[in-house]
């Protein structure tokens, strides 16, 4: 099974997103492990003057905890029918460096939680476009926005959340499920390999024509 970084693209304290997070464990696979990173309010502003072979610490924690885990779940809110900026600044960030991206031959999956009942959708969408662009697999469906969620997450007084939503619940659980089959099959790993042979293939044919130009 496999190891999991649980991302929440909200800052808030009561979260609904991280809340949501907090219940995934009920709901995977048997086996499937998850840590929670918590440290996206840290992260500078990207700035390319700061990516440099010693990148600030925060950066450093980010990107490693990407690299140790198999998939990502990423629980954002939807701000102004986008992705939030600070869910965007942490991609820029694992996107570099160029030529080895924290965040690449994962397998990610988006969900979304909002107070709102018309709201969400176009934040997986702008979540999706971007990781997949950056060669991960998106666990493409069922697409799960959990709406009126300050009604059906619900703190179990335990210190831990319950979704009380029997929808949202059947459907994140199958789409954990795949994300441990596509962990399994190494989809997302292919995609990369076959993306850097393939660019050697390109770079290699580009510098043997200059060669005998």
């Amino acid at each position: 099974m496999p190891r999991v970084l649980a991302v929440s693209g909200s800052l808030r304290k009561d979260s609904y997103n991280s809340a949501l997070l907090r219940v995934l464990p009920s709901l995977a696979p048997a086996g499937m492990e998850f840590d929670f990173f918590e440290g996206l309010a840290e992260l500078p502003l990207y700035c390319e003057d700061l990516d440099t072979e010693h990148p600030p610490a925060a950066v450093r924690r980010l990107r490693t905890a990407i690299a140790e885990h198999d998939a990502i779940v990423i629980a954002t809110p939807e701000y102004l029918h986008a992705l939030p900026g600070v869910v965007k600044n942490a991609l820029d960030w694992a996107s570099r460096p160029v030529s080895a991206p924290a965040l690449s031959g994962k397998v990610v999956l988006v969900l979304v939680a909002t107070p709102g009942r018309a709201f969400g959708f176009r934040s997986l969408a702008d979540a999706a476009q971007i990781i997949n662009a950056l060669r991960n697999v998106v666990v493409p469906a069922p697409e799960v926005v959990v709406n009126s969620a300050q009604q059906v997450l619900v703190a179990d007084g335990d210190g831990g959340w319950r979704l009380e939503d029997p929808a949202a619940r059947a459907f994140i659980g199958v789409q954990l499920g795949i994300m441990a089959d596509l962990v399994e099959a190494g989809v997302a790993e292919a995609v990369e390999s076959s993306f850097q042979r393939r660019s050697a293939e390109l770079a290699q044919f580009f510098a043997s024509r200059t060669a005998t130009s």
